[in-house]
Formats: structure tokens, C-alpha cells, sequence
């Protein structure tokens, strides 16, 4: 990757008011970020704001302490969600005829890859970075995503 590709990156990430950028392709792997400590932002609203918003990237994902009572969609003790890395396309298989990576009771481990999400006409490969069984697919295949969205949850083993 050259420097004229990152400078036309940054624009893009301009034009479409994006803070975080994230791209691997042969080999080559580049993160962009604007703004302040994105991961030290997460936190603090990860006090004030409910536990979707709070769970922003795998490593920093928020596990539930008591079981979810009253709110339906709230984390079940022992739940963690995957979220995007990146803003782009889910796709839950490499390709329509093809079986899901995560399923609902799949087990999944670091370095299993949970689904695609295409960015900039480049399919990257999401990792589900913890290891545990899918206990939720929270994105409709084909549906575009943002960075930080919840994607799986998983019950840590």
C-alpha cells in the first residue's frame, strides 16, 4: 500500500465522517483512527450507556454480571458480544450457497472466523477473538454494519 492509497483512505474517511478505519489485504494491515482514545471514550460510555453501545471491539467486549430480567435484549451472565470491526457488509457465509461460518450453538474459538463483512470491495474475515458457543446472531445476512455494531453474542467457556 502506498501513500497515495492511505491519503485517499483519510479523504474517504473525511467525506463519510468516519473516526475509525480498519484494512488487511495481501498481507498488508492498516488501522486508522481519528479523534481522541476511541477504547478510553468506550469505557466511560460503556457507564452511562446500555451494554449494546458499551461492547464496541473484541477486546474490550463487556461480559453481563447478572442474568437479563427485564430487559430482553440486555446480556445473560457469562454472554460477551462480537462487534464490527469496520463499516461495511455482514455476510454470514463466503458465499450464498455456502453453509454459515457461526451458527446458534456453534462452538467458536480465537481464530475462528464467525462471518465476512465486505468493506471498499475487499471481503475481510471477522475473528471472533474469544472462545465460547454463538448464542446469538444479532445481524441479518447482506445488511450493512458500523463499526462497533454487536454482531454474535457468545457464551464465554
Amino acid at each position: 500500500m502506498d501513500i497515495k492509497e492511505i491519503k485517499q483512505i483519510i479523504e474517504l474517511m473525511n467525506e463519510n465522517e468516519l473516526t475509525h478505519f480498519h484494512l488487511e489485504r495481501d498481507g498488508d494491515k492498516i488501522k486508522l483512527q481519528k479523534g481522541g482514545d476511541l477504547e478510553a471514550l468506550q469505557q466511560a460510555l460503556s457507564t452511562m450507556a446500555p451494554a449494546p453501545m458499551a461492547a464496541a471491539a473484541p477486546a474490550t467486549a463487556v461480559a453481563a454480571t447478572e442474568p437479563a430480567a427485564a430487559d430482553p435484549n440486555a446480556l445473560a451472565a457469562g454472554e460477551v458480544e462480537i462487534p464490527s470491526p469496520m463499516v461495511g457488509t455482514f455476510y454470514r457465509a463466503a458465499d450464498p450457497e455456502a453453509g454459515s461460518f457461526a451458527d446458534i450453538g456453534d462452538e467458536v474459538g480465537e481464530n475462528s472466523t464467525v462471518c465476512i463483512i465486505e468493506a471498499m470491495k475487499v471481503m475481510n474475515e471477522i475473528k471472533a477473538e474469544i472462545q465460547g458457543t454463538v448464542t446469538k446472531v444479532l445481524v441479518e445476512n447482506g445488511t450493512p454494519v458500523q463499526y462497533g455494531e454487536p454482531l454474535f453474542r457468545v457464551k464465554t467457556s
